[in-house]
C-alpha cells in the first residue's frame, strides 16, 4: 500500500484523532481543500474520494452514525495520507505526486466499500447530509 510506514503513521496517528470530531471536521474540510485544488490530478478516484469525505464528514457532525470504528479509522488514515505533502511521491511533483494518495484512497475505499455502499444508500434515502 504506497509507503506502508507512512500509511501505518497516519492509521496510528486517525485512532486519536477519531475521539475529537470538531479536529476530524477541520481535517475534512482541509482534504476538500486540497482535492479541489488537485482535481485533474484526483479523476480516478474523484466520485468516491467525495463519497469519503462526506461520509467522515456526516460522522464527525453526528448525522450518521453506524460507521464501525475500524472503517473510520481506515477512512481517516486515508484522510491524513493524503494531507502529508511528503509521502512516497511527494504532492509538489505535478502528475506524479498524486498517484501514491490516489492508490491508498482507493485502497482505503475497497477496504470499507460495504460501509460505503451503506451510507451512500442512506443519503440516497433522504437522510440528511453535509
Amino acid at each position: 500500500m504506497g509507503d506502508s510506514r507512512s500509511f501505518e503513521t497516519a492509521a496510528a496517528d486517525a485512532g486519536k484523532i477519531a475521539s475529537d470530531r470538531n479536529r476530524v471536521g477541520r481535517l475534512v474540510q482541509d482534504a476538500l481543500t486540497k482535492a479541489y485544488r488537485n482535481r485533474r490530478w484526483l479523476l480516478m478516484v474523484w466520485v468516491d474520494l467525495l463519497a469519503l469525505f462526506r461520509l467522515v464528514a456526516d460522522w464527525s457532525s453526528g448525522a450518521y452514525r453506524p460507521l464501525p470504528w475500524k472503517s473510520l479509522v481506515l477512512a481517516l488514515a486515508g484522510i491524513l495520507y493524503f494531507l502529508n505533502p511528503i509521502d512516497i511521491s511527494p504532492d509538489v511533483i505535478p502528475g506524479i505526486g498524486f498517484l501514491d494518495d490516489a492508490g491508498i484512497l482507493a485502497l482505503v475505499v475497497k477496504s470499507i466499500r460495504n460501509d460505503l455502499r451503506r451510507y451512500l444508500e442512506w443519503v440516497a434515502a433522504g437522510r440528511p447530509s453535509s
